[in-house]
């Protein structure tokens, strides 16, 4: 018998059956003729496409209506990605999910979050969870210098393996820096830890590391915080922050996203072009060089 492998295109709405007609080029008679069904079958979702940046004027930063918030910043208009998703980020509480290339500004769309938390739920805190220590050490220098969230008097402090504040310390604070593991761990005696109740907004960077080892512990915070939100009757706001992603609808869906809030932009949306060369060069023995 032959075995012969090939590929059938399919597209909605779908028919009833293909019928699948083999010949040989070879023999005369040689054909075989085959009745594919497709009852029953399923085709997989189809993930929507990016999100396209929309050629909109920079909004000025004055659109916070803050005029102390307005001083933290050095430039005067937001970049487009942040223009874009203003609306939804300082105006409503949907949860939201930026994918976004590196430097795109994915921060500053957080901190327009906060800002909002800040204005309209005064005594609420602020949670980020950083995959590193180092980069949530990195945003705590940041945050608490006197250009930043020191200057309008909001507290930050770190919660990490290196650093564990007391109980008041984290009662005081406006926003709590901290990793996985540790909010994770703090976070579980949440009935009997009054400040972890008083948090109303969680921003998660790098959430596509969801897959990597640190992913069940993510789920498990995600999982957490909005079963809090289900008996305290306050809606606890999960901003995800993320490079561009290939299955953004499924992690907006788990992170309890509706339209709104997914805003996937494509890895060419960046503020800088980013060009690519590809330089050759001729030479024997291509595979040891490739193993170097």
């Amino acid at each position: 018998p032959q075995h012969i492998n090939f590929t059938i295109p399919i597209s909605e709405p779908l028919p009833p059956q293909y019928i699948v007609r083999v010949i040989s080029d070879r023999w005369l008679g040689s054909e075989t003729t085959v009745a594919v069904s497709f009852k029953g079958l399923v085709l997989p979702t189809q993930y929507p496409p990016d999100t396209k940046l929309l050629r909109v004027d920079p909004l000025p930063v004055s659109a916070l209506f803050n005029p102390t918030a307005e001083k933290l910043y050095s430039f005067q208009h937001f970049n487009p990605i942040q223009t874009q998703m203003f609306h939804i980020g300082y105006h409503t509480d949907h949860n939201i999910l930026l994918g976004a290339p590196t430097g795109s500004g994915k921060t500053i769309a957080a901190e327009i979050c906060i800002h909002r938390l800040f204005r309209k739920y005064p005594g609420k805190k602020v949670v980020y969870i950083a995959p590193l220590k180092a980069l949530a050490r990195e945003r705590l220098v940041a945050w608490s210098r006197e250009k930043s969230f020191k200057g309008i008097g909001r507290t930050t402090v770190e919660l990490t393996g290196d650093a564990t504040p007391d109980a008041k310390a984290l009662k005081r604070a406006d926003i709590v820096v901290t990793t996985p593991e540790k909010w994770d761990g703090v976070s579980r005696s949440w009935k009997s830890r009054g400040y972890v109740k008083q948090v109303g907004l969680v921003v998660i960077d790098e959430i596509h590391m969801l897959g990597q080892d640190r992913g069940p512990v993510l789920e498990v915070i995600v999982s957490r915080m909005r079963y809090i939100s289900s008996q305290t009757s306050f809606n606890i706001r999960i901003v995800g922050l993320s490079t561009a992603l290939a299955n953004a609808s499924d992690l907006g869906d788990w992170l309890g996203i509706d339209g709104p809030g997914l805003f996937n932009f494509p890895p060419k949306v960046r503020p800088i072009p980013l060009t690519v060369h590809i330089s050759g060069y001729p030479g024997k023995h291509y595979c040891p060089r490739m193993a170097l």
